[in-house]
């Protein structure tokens, strides 16, 4: 009786059991993993009828035919990538009702057929991408009005039909990067009012046209770098008010709009990076304040405008970096920028830097210099910054000579804001050049004291005259001294001889007008003697 019941139960268990074919893997209920054998025959897997999630993966090269999935109701998850998929019939999908999830990934397809997906009225997931897509139909997407999310990346799409996604109206995601479309038609994301997610780097777009982006009123995320743009219609940003996340890098755009970010208060990540541009507007960025990090490397700029960055009250890190025109910076450029941290303004021709560049960024940590046009720096430039960790000033043709001075009598007394794994050295003069900043300011003072005596001929080397505007105030004279020269008095010398002549006429009138009073009073005297 015992064995009887327990065999019963063994079997009841059995019964439990999903059938599960030997080509594949069954660790979890109504699931199967199965790879290897021919697309063509999937049907001969004979996978049962009520799996809820199928996954096939590194199959042979074949069509995916009308029997593949059929009966398969419950089905909730298909997953076929990394196949040789090179086409789909048209009825392949018709029994997948209830499917939420579908992915074709990593295939050969070339073509779709448009009511390939009509059935799947429930799908939230669809992805398309790495195949050899060069068109979508029309009417391709027309029945999946509960779809969420869209990966048609990684294709050769070279043009979308303006009512592709026409009733896409649930649509979060949408990923079309990676293809070879030089244009977005006018009305194209018209339904798309909950879209958060939008991806269209590495493509051939040329412009971002007026409205084209207006209804996005949800956008997060806009990727647009690695394309061929040129041009942004003015405005084109303004409607996206949760716009956090915007990269323009790696484009061809020589110039921006004026107030092209006016509106685009909520942006913590922007980049701008790699664009020919010769010139930024006045005014550009609008109140920024969660905006983090800035780069604007790889352009064509020769200066900055003074307010370029007045509304950037957050920013943190600022890299203004390899551009091979960038020879001067506005004083004020930095101006409101309380939290930053980290300047990086390496590679670029800097000759010069202004004396207030660095003024009252009391959280300044790191400033980066090095390979630019640099000869001399204000003694003074690096003050006040309390926060102060590290300067790098490597790769610069550093004239060390009296015009440096002030700066090196500072880094005398600050020796470990020094870094780099390139030391700074002396460009010239003899025989300071080739010296390390830290051998210079570690010897003798080779420069005079303006308060002191002047130094002898042996103690000082004439250096050459620094042509920087921030030099110290005694310069001049101590130019002089160095170069042996004479000031030049002549002026004075002519203003004092001068005085000596009015002197001496003043002088003439005095003793004249004393002779003539005197002989008036003999003439008096006589007169009453004579008379008397």
């Amino acid at each position: 009786m015992l064995r009887c019941a327990l065999l019963c139960a063994v079997l009841g268990l059995l019964r439990a059991q999903p059938f599960c074919p030997q080509a594949c893997k069954c660790v979890v209920r109504d699931a199967a993993q199965c790879s290897g054998g021919s697309v063509a025959h999937i049907a001969a897997l004979g996978l049962p009828t009520n799996l809820t999630h199928i996954l096939l993966f590194r199959m042979g090269q074949g069509v995916l035919q009308n029997h593949s999935f059929s009966g398969m109701t419950v089905l909730q998850r298909l997953m076929l990538s990394d196949s040789h998929v090179s086409d789909i019939a048209p009825g392949t999908f018709n029994d997948l009702i209830k499917l939420k999830t579908l992915k074709l990934s990593r295939n050969k397809i070339t073509h779709l057929s448009g009511s390939l997906l009509d059935k799947m009225v429930l799908l939230e997931q669809l992805f398309l991408d790495h195949n050899a897509l060069k068109g979508i139909d029309q009417n391709m997407f027309q029945k999946l009005v509960n779809l969420q999310e869209l990966y048609l990346n990684q294709n050769q799409l070279v043009f979308l039909p303006a009512n592709l996604f026409t009733n896409l109206g649930k649509l979060k995601l949408l990923d079309l990067s990676g293809n070879n479309l030089t244009h977005l038609p006018k009305g194209l994301l018209g339904a798309q009012r909950k879209l958060e997610k939008l991806l269209l780097h590495s493509n051939q777009l040329s412009s971002v046209d007026s409205g084209l982006l207006d209804p996005l009123s949800a956008l997060k995320e806009l990727h647009l770098d690695r394309n061929h743009l040129r041009s942004i219609a003015p405005g084109a940003f303004d409607r996206l008010g949760n716009l956090n996340s915007l990269t323009l890098s790696r484009n061809r755009l020589q110039s921006l709009p004026p107030a092209l970010f006016l509106h685009s208060s909520s942006l913590t990540w922007l980049t701008l990076f790699e664009n020919p541009l010769e010139e930024l507007p006045d005014v550009l960025f609008g109140e920024m304040a969660g905006l983090r990090e800035l780069w604007l490397n790889g352009t064509q700029l020769r200066t900055l405008p003074a307010a370029a960055f007045r509304n950037l009250s957050g920013l943190r890190v600022l890299g203004v970096t390899r551009n091979p025109r960038l020879g001067a910076l506005p004083g004020d450029v930095l101006r409101g920028l309380d939290h930053l941290r980290h300047v990086s303004l390496c590679h670029n021709r800097l000759r010069a830097l202004p004396r207030a560049l660095f003024r009252n960024l009391s959280s300044l940590e790191t400033v980066q210099l090095e390979h630019n046009q640099l000869e001399a720096l204000p003694g003074d430039l690096f003050e006040a910054l309390p926060q102060l960790r590290q300067i790098l000033l490597g790769r610069n043709p550093w004239l060390c000579d009296c015009g440096l001075w002030p700066f090196l009598q500072w880094l005398r007394r600050h020796p470990t804001l020094l870094g780099g794994d390139q030391p700074p050295r002396c460009g010239g003069p003899e025989p300071r050049a080739g010296l390390e900043f830290r051998d210079v300011v570690q010897g003798d003072p080779w420069c005079p004291d303006p308060r002191g005596p002047p130094p002898t001929q042996n103690s000082l080397e004439a250096p050459a005259a620094s042509l920087l505007p921030n030099s110290s105030p005694s310069w001049p004279w101590v130019q002089l001294v160095a170069t042996g020269e004479r000031p030049d008095h002549s002026l004075y010398w002519g203003l004092y001889f001068l005085l000596l002549v009015a002197q001496a006429v003043v002088t003439g009138i005095i003793v004249f007008a004393m002779i003539k009073i005197g002989r008036i009073f003999r003439a008096l005297i006589r007169e009453r003697l004579l008379f008397g």
